[in-house]
């Protein structure tokens, strides 16, 4: 297997008069290299001088204690990314999360013209691996510090969002975590057309039954109990992007929520059913309804 670097990055949201519109300008890279028994061997840091913003939003500022002066010293985003591209050499490139990812092209695109990553030859989604190693079927992304602690994993030794240290953070996770043979499913080819597509996909939830994606067979629910086909009591609700209806099973008595959401990805539609306990609707007060007065003889 090829060496393992760990990159993570912090940037600054701007706007681009350039371009007319919002942009994450990369400020700060944080790499770790990993040797064959998965311990760190050499680092990488490097701050970027902002050629779009010239200064550090507020927000940003206070999430990463970085100001203004620390970045006037930095390297040009162009000058960053080629001694990187030196440093890290043939590799696989694991990021928490793939917003890493698109900040990277989407920088080259704006500096280069061609968002293409110089240096991205195969590449792993940290963040989607331990999910899968921690079977979390939340269908919430895992937040760095939220999967550390979850793994009980130290951290107070580290500055959170800080390139570096969140680089270093992310592998004690992934150490925590790691099997080769599940690994090798999570290395995407990174070289190819397909692997840019499939980032700049952007996931839509779908909101109407409406939709031709949509078919009867995903709204039918079968009960918990019994495992018999259950029958819907009231029409469809669009609650929070997922639809809802109270179901009752004729052969076992048994009510419940029947919950199911679409999310059309570059992979296809992904249909999310999940069954919920049935909570029977409050009695509605009827304060327009005459009041029984008592009479006294």
């Amino acid at each position: 297997m090829k060496q393992i670097v760990i990159l993570d990055l912090e940037w600054n949201g701007t706007y681009s008069r350039r371009t007319k519109s919002f942009f994450n300008e990369i400020i700060e890279f944080g790499a770790v290299k990993l040797g064959p028994d998965l311990n760190p061997i050499d680092t990488f840091s490097e701050f970027i001088h902002p050629q779009v913003g010239k200064k550090i939003s507020g927000k940003i500022s206070m999430l990463t204690n970085l100001k203004d002066e620390d970045l006037e010293e930095g390297l040009l985003f162009t000058q960053v990314m080629s001694r990187f591209k030196r440093w890290a050499g043939k590799c696989i490139l694991m990021t928490w999360g793939t917003s890493d990812v698109l900040a990277l092209i989407e920088n080259c695109r704006y500096f280069t013209g061609n968002p293409k990553v110089p240096f991205l030859t195969e590449y792993v989604d940290l963040q989607a691996f331990c999910e899968a190693q921690m079977h979390d079927e939340s269908g919430r992304q895992m937040g760095l510090s939220s999967a550390a602690e979850a793994l009980e994993i130290e951290e107070d030794d580290l500055d959170h969002h800080r390139a570096l240290d969140d680089s270093f953070l992310s592998l004690r996770c992934f150490q925590k975590l790691y099997q080769e043979d599940m690994l090798k499913e999570f290395i995407m080819d990174a070289s190819c057309k397909e692997f840019y597509d499939r980032m700049l996909f952007k996931t839509v939830t779908i909101c109407s039954l409406d939709n031709p994606l949509v078919t009867p067979a995903d709204m039918r629910f079968c009960c918990d109990i019994c495992g018999r086909r259950a029958r819907r009591k009231k029409d469809w609700e669009l609650k929070s992007k997922s639809f809802r209806a109270p179901f009752y099973c004729r052969h076992c008595n048994h009510q419940f929520i029947g919950r199911v959401q679409f999310k059309l990805k570059y992979e296809g539609l992904v249909v999310k059913k999940k069954i919920l306990p049935y909570e029977e609707p409050e009695a509605k007060e009827n304060e327009d309804a005459p009041q029984k007065s008592e009479s006294r003889s």
